[in-house]
């Protein structure tokens, strides 16, 4: 469950980040909820996909591995 949360978190910074600096490029003004909201989307996204492709392709006896 760790994973999930951190993921997220981290995602939530790095799309506020994105948000920022994209915003005057686009000549848009910046959303702070549309960020937060996008980047807790590509968080779970990433955090259900990237173990389910690595237990693919790493052969380990962790409990990843279980996900084929």
């Amino acid at each position: 469950m760790g994973r999930y949360i951190v993921t997220i978190c981290w995602s939530v910074v790095y799309m506020l980040i994105v948000g920022f600096i994209a915003a005057p490029l686009t000549e848009n003004v910046f959303n702070l909820g549309e960020a937060a909201i996008i980047g807790v989307i590509f968080g779970v996204l990433f955090a259900a996909i990237i173990p389910t492709i690595t237990a693919h392709s790493v052969k380990d006896k962790s409990e990843y591995t279980k996900l084929k």
